[in-house]
This record gives C-alpha cells, sequence and structure tokens, in this order.
C-alpha cells in the first residue's frame, strides 16, 4: 500500500465514520477479548509522527515507526501505546489493553466466514453486493460507544452498501458468537462496484472557483469566444452562467499553425437525492461532459472520476461528515463542490432492563424496570404467568416449556421507561417473560428479552455441590444451612430437598412453613448448640435420617426441635440422638404433632426422653420409640391431648416410664410397651397420671414393667 493511498483512506475513513480531534484518534484496536489477531489502524490525518510498540514500552525507544494500517501478529495479552510528536515537537501518547485467544472457527458452521478476515485482518467489499453475517453472531459496527453504554449488537443479517455507494472506507466490524462465547474483530474495507474513469486531458490554461482562468503556457496564445488572440498575463473572469471556447495556438504565428480549442459548457446544477433505503447520491445536471471527482483533502488532489458520487452506510452504522467533489468537464478540471451528509441507520439502542433478580431464579418478588433510548418510542410485550407444578421445576432457562411461552402483542407505553412488580401470588413458583424495543420513524431496535422464575419456597441442598456458585436452586443447590436461613425467617413457604448430609450447628428460628424431604441419602446433623425453633408455623419432614453430635460439656437440655404455636408432621424418619447428660428430641408448646412410621433412640447419662410437651396434641402412629438414661421418659405432656395407636415404646436404665401426663386427655391403643430398668424395689407403671388426666388404655402389651 503506498503512502498516498494510505493518507486518502485514512483521511476518508475518519471523515466518514468518526469525529476529528487534537488527541490521537486510534481507530484499531480496542479493547476486549478478541478470537483473532488485530489490525493497528490510526487516524493520521493531522500530521505528524507516529511510532508504537505493542508491549507496553516507550514507543520512541522501542518501538516502530507507523507509516500504515499494519496487522498487529501477536496473541495473548497485548499492551499497544501509540505515540504522536507534532511538527512542534509536542508529544502525545494513547494506549489500549487487549487480549487475543486465537480461534479459527474450524468446528464451525461459519468457519469459511471467519476464514475470509483471520489471517489478514481485513474483510474485503465491493458496493452492492450481499455481506452474509452467519446466523451464529450478533455485530456491532464501529467503534465502541462511549459513557459506558454497551455495544447495540445486531442479530445477525445480511448488509449491503448500495450500488451507486464509490467512496472506499475502512469499517470496524465486530461479530458475537454467544454459545461459544467468542468475539471477532475485524476492518470492512469497501470499494465501488466498478473503477471510475482515470483518464485527465492536458490543457494550457487552469481554472479555479468555476470562474478564474489561469494561462499557463506564455509560448501561446489564446482567446475566450470571438475575442482577438492574445498572451494574458494575469487570470480572466467569465461568466460560467453560459458556455465558453476557449482556443490557443503558438506564440509564433503561422498560417499552417494548428489552432486548438476546448469549450467549457455552462456550471451544472448538483443534484442530491436521496434513495427510499436512505443512502444518497450526487449527481450534476447539464452537460453530459461533467463527471466528479472525490478530492483527497491532504493534498487537494482527485484520482477518479464518476458520473454518480454515492455515500451510504451499512445498516447498523451511522456516519456523518463532509465531502469535497471535484466537477470535471471532459477530464479537465472546471471547480468544486462541498457538503455534509449523515446517513442514520443505526437502530435505536436497545432498552436496557435492570432487575434486582440476581439470576433466573429469583427468592423474591421481582422489581424491574425497562428504558429505552432517549427520543424512541419504548414497546413492550408481556406472556402471561406460567403457574409451575412440582414436576416442572426444571429451572433453565433453556428448557424447551420456557422458551415457548407465548409473549402478548407488542404495546406502545408512554414515556421512555417502563416499570412493574411481579410476585409469586401462591404457593407454586411461576415464570414471567418480557420482551421490549426501542423505535425511531422506521428504525426499530433489536428486542430484548428478560424471564424469571419467581420461587420463593424450593430449595436445594447437597452436601457435595460447588459452595462458591450455591443459590439453592437445583442446578446450584445451597452447601450450609446458614444459606438458607433468611428464607426461614422471610419467606411464607420453604420446601427443601435434602442430598447428603445437612448439618445444623446453630440454633435456627423458623417463621416459614418448612419441609424438608429426602432428595437422596437425607442426613440431619444436629451440633451441640444445633436447633430449630419453629415459631407459628408447620414445620414437615420425611424420609429423613437424624443425628446429634454430643458435647459432655453441654449441661443444658438442648431439645433438637423446638415448637411454640406451629405444627409438626414427621414421617418415615430415623432419629438416633446421643445426649451427653440430658436431653430431649422434640420440646412443644402449644403444639400440633403428628407421627408416624419412624423409628427413634434416644440416650443420655442423666435424663433422655423423646418429648416434651405443654398444652399440645400428639398423634403417634406405627412407630418405635427408644430411650436410655438412668431415667428414661418417651412422653412427658401438661396438658393437652394424646393419641398412641400400634406403636412399641421401649425405656431403659434405672427408671422409667413410657409416659408422664399431667392433666392430659389420652389414648393408648394397641401398643407395646418394653423396659428394661434396674430399678425394681417400686412397682412402675408405664403410664403416670395425675387426677387430672382422662386415660383411655386398651389392648395395650406391656413387658418389663
Amino acid at each position: 500500500m503506498t503512502k498516498k493511498f494510505l493518507s486518502v483512506f485514512i483521511l476518508i475513513f475518519a471523515l466518514l465514520a468518526f469525529p476529528l480531534t487534537g488527541e490521537i484518534n486510534l481507530l484499531s484496536p480496542v479493547e476486549g477479548v478478541w478470537a483473532n489477531r488485530q489490525m493497528l489502524v490510526i487516524d493520521n490525518s493531522e500530521g505528524g509522527d507516529f511510532f508504537y510498540s505493542i508491549d507496553g514500552t516507550d514507543p520512541e525507544t522501542f518501538g516502530f515507526a507507523y507509516d500504515g494500517p499494519v496487522l498487529l501478529d501477536v496473541t495473548g495479552e497485548v499492551n499497544v501505546i501509540v505515540t504522536r510528536i507534532t511538527a512542534g515537537g509536542k508529544k502525545e501518547n494513547t494506549s489500549v489493553v487487549f487480549t487475543v485467544q486465537p480461534d479459527d472457527a474450524a468446528k464451525t458452521d461459519y468457519k469459511n466466514f471467519v476464514q475470509t478476515f483471520f489471517e489478514g485482518g481485513i474483510l474485503n467489499y465491493s458496493a452492492g453486493s450481499e455481506l452474509v453475517i452467519p446466523s451464529a453472531f450478533s455485530f456491532y459496527l464501529g467503534l465502541p460507544p462511549k459513557n459506558n453504554q454497551n455495544e447495540n449488537y445486531i442479530p445477525a443479517r445480511t448488509i449491503r452498501l448500495s450500488t451507486s455507494s464509490v467512496i472506499s472506507r475502512f469499517v470496524p466490524c465486530t461479530v458475537f458468537d454467544k454459545t461459544r462465547n467468542v468475539k471477532y474483530r475485524f476492518i470492512i474495507k469497501t470499494y465501488p462496484q466498478s473503477a471510475g474513469v482515470f483518464s485527465r486531458r492536458d490543457v494550457p490554461f487552469e481554472i479555479s472557483d468555476w470562474e478564474s482562468i489561469s494561462f499557463t503556457d506564455d509560448k501561446l496564445i489564446y482567446k475566450i469566444d470571438s475575442e482577438y488572440w492574445s498572451l494574458p498575463t494575469e487570470p480572466r473572469h467569465i461568466d460560467r452562467s453560459v458556455s465558453h471556447m476557449i482556443s490557443w495556438q503558438p506564440l509564433e504565428y503561422d498560417s499552417g499553425n494548428p489552432v486548438e480549442f476546448f469549450v467549457l459548457p455552462p456550471k451544472p446544477e448538483v443534484v442530491r437525492e436521496e434513495n427510499d433505503d436512505g443512502s444518497l447520491v450526487y449527481y450534476l445536471r447539464g452537460d453530459d461532459s461533467y463527471a466528479l471527482g472525490i478530492m483527497n483533502e491532504i493534498d487537494g488532489s482527485y484520482s477518479e472520476l464518476f458520473t454518480r458520487v454515492g455515500v451510504d452506510a451499512f445498516y447498523g452504522e451511522q456516519v456523518s461528515g463532509d465531502i469535497t467533489l471535484g466537477v470535471f468537464s471532459n477530464s479537465v478540471y472546471q471547480g468544486k463542490i462541498s457538503f455534509s451528509y449523515n446517513i442514520n441507520r443505526r437502530p435505536p439502542q436497545i432498552p436496557v432492563i435492570k432487575t434486582n433478580a440476581e439470576g433466573f431464579v429469583s427468592r423474591d418478588s421481582v422489581e424491574l424496570k425497562i428504558t429505552g433510548e432517549h427520543g424512541a418510542d419504548l414497546y413492550v410485550a408481556l406472556s402471561e404467568p406460567l403457574t409451575l407444578n412440582e414436576s416442572e421445576l426444571s429451572y433453565s432457562s433453556d428448557d424447551e416449556m420456557f422458551k415457548n411461552v407465548p409473549l402478548g402483542n407488542y404495546k406502545k407505553v408512554k414515556g421512555e421507561s417502563f416499570s412493574l412488580r411481579w410476585g409469586q401470588n401462591g404457593l407454586n413458583p411461576v415464570f414471567y417473560k418480557i420482551s421490549a424495543y426501542s423505535k425511531t420513524d422506521e428504525k426499530q431496535s433489536s428486542p430484548i428479552e428478560y424471564s424469571v422464575v419467581i420461587d420463593q419456597s424450593n430449595y436445594y441442598f447437597d452436601a457435595s455441590a460447588d459452595a462458591a456458585s450455591a443459590d439453592g436452586t437445583s442446578a446450584h443447590p445451597f452447601t450450609d444451612f446458614s444459606q438458607l436461613a433468611e428464607a426461614l425467617t422471610k419467606q411464607r413457604v420453604v420446601k427443601l430437598s435434602v442430598k447428603g448430609e445437612l448439618q445444623i450447628n446453630e440454633s435456627y428460628p423458623v417463621q416459614a412453613n418448612f419441609e424438608i424431604i429426602d432428595g437422596g441419602d437425607a442426613r440431619l446433623s444436629f451440633g451441640p448448640s444445633g436447633s430449630l425453633v419453629i415459631k407459628a408455623s408447620t414445620f414437615e419432614i420425611s424420609g429423613v435420617r437424624i443425628h446429634n453430635i454430643s458435647n459432655n460439656s453441654v449441661k443444658s437440655i438442648v431439645p433438637l426441635i423446638k415448637l411454640e404455636n406451629s405444627v409438626l408432621t414427621m414421617k418415615d424418619c430415623v432419629i438416633g440422638v446421643d445426649f451427653a447428660r440430658n436431653g430431649t428430641v422434640i420440646d412443644a408448646y402449644n403444639a400440633i404433632i403428628n407421627i408416624s412410621d419412624t423409628m427413634v433412640s434416644a440416650t443420655a447419662v442423666t435424663y433422655a426422653s423423646f418429648i416434651s410437651s405443654v398444652k399440645s396434641r400428639l398423634t403417634v402412629r406405627n412407630s418405635s420409640f427408644s430411650t436410655n438414661a438412668e431415667t428414661s421418659v418417651v412422653i412427658s405432656a401438661d396438658g393437652g391431648n394424646i393419641s398412641a395407636y400400634k406403636n412399641e415404646f421401649f425405656v431403659s436404665g434405672v427408671s422409667g416410664r413410657i409416659a408422664e401426663l399431667f392433666g392430659v386427655t389420652a389414648s393408648f391403643k394397641e401398643n407395646i410397651f418394653k423396659a428394661r430398668l434396674s430399678n425394681k424395689n417400686n412397682l412402675i407403671q408405664p403410664i403416670y397420671v395425675n387426677k387430672a388426666t382422662k386415660l383411655t388404655d386398651e389392648n395395650n402389651s406391656i413387658q418389663g414393667f
């Protein structure tokens, strides 16, 4: 590439795509992680000497002189520093850090597209042809936006420039494969569909400003129209509203001298047309001899000549600036015309969605705000809420069930923003989806879609899961009971699926309706200070093994489960606890307790019991209970009601009872009472009752009492 061509390219590119400033304008590379090597392109239209380095060192001392776009053949993290030295000796610096992780897309469907720019960093394009962006990509044209805005990526599509577009320029293009999480950035180099005319006619005069003619060869004599022959030494001013004939011949007159001439047609009318697609075309209405050339602003030269000059932008671009066209008649320069242009094919910015939800699954009500581009209309479409059943709790945004949820019609909202609040509105999880786009005139942004499952009830625990990503969903289960603590006091319902051993090492208040189910070898391990304090709620537990870790230094009785004005339902559980000195498994006040198909074993040195209750209603069915201590009691109740049917009770130690009842209405039917007690001095009854107790004792079997 010659320096002259380079200068023309850099200037045109800067004029068409980027504002000129007094600072270094680095067009490429930009920050990011790219899957291909990057081009270094600097706008050097303001002059000066440029130097660059690619390893963060001083460009003047250790770098290279910049004389045109160059492929930076480096990978990994790259630190480009550019220095400009102006004619006055002033130094300016700019830098950019980016990363190259080469990926030639060899195993993708779009590998052929990537190969068009992968090695050289440039994709050549001819105006009028179609440039197909593969469907796997979204794309962005130009430099990254300022003010910390996100790049407005556009879904893959076919882009093209109008056939009439003749200006060559470089257009940065970024393509993003979201599935593979790779980005490629390259330069689209545009060319006219066909080259213009390069011919120039040599004449012994020059025209400036259309109406001023200077005669350049003093060995010739001239005349304009029917004037006398003369040797003009000063420029002549002529009226270009009409045509003129300029004639010349050698100064030394001879009857055989050839007389040459050139006809200047009237100054033409410049016509500017805007096509339906937004592209601009400039041409001259008048004499057919006229043609247009694009001026190189650096040296004022012209290259190709065209009968029509088109300016266009790709879909996704906005280009603006000034351009100067030279007007030629029969390949002789006549004057110039300048104009400004602005072609905006960039769709409005994709609306921005802000929400308090941290992921696809939200544990709280979701507050959402959509903000569109200033000055654009905002359109929003909503789905109907989808209530999920327990069998549908995959919680993956890729689930076909969620993808197929239809949206309603898009509706224009008032203003540039839209806010709403979603809630669960019941016990089951709910899926919501919303989509929005901005629109200005006929240009429309790509839609942005947001979906969320609001599940304030269903949680998962897996002792072997990754703690770093734990959010309580099935894909990323909790790994510590403390992660559930907030939900147990905040949510209405909490359902916990447990896989492996769940340790409870502190006393946790439970104000939600709480359910624990077996998600696979579910075990609850209570530490010496571990307990669940259920207040004004329900607690359901099934298919779980429960044990504790004792501590000899702990003297007080710390129940594993404490109920206050609550309901406990326990089924198919196995409980095996060992208290250091004293202990009870369940302590209840004004509670309702239902236990079935459960096995319980509680051991202590001094005192052990399964349940101690006040003003509570206890129902036990088809279960087995065993306590072992100096004093062993399975049930100790003060007030309330007890119903025990087809259970097996066993106490062992020095002394013990199946139940001690004070002011209780109780029914024990078809149970087995067993004892192995060393204190035989007094006959011990399996069930102790005071006068205020009403006991129904039917068909119970007694052994060891």
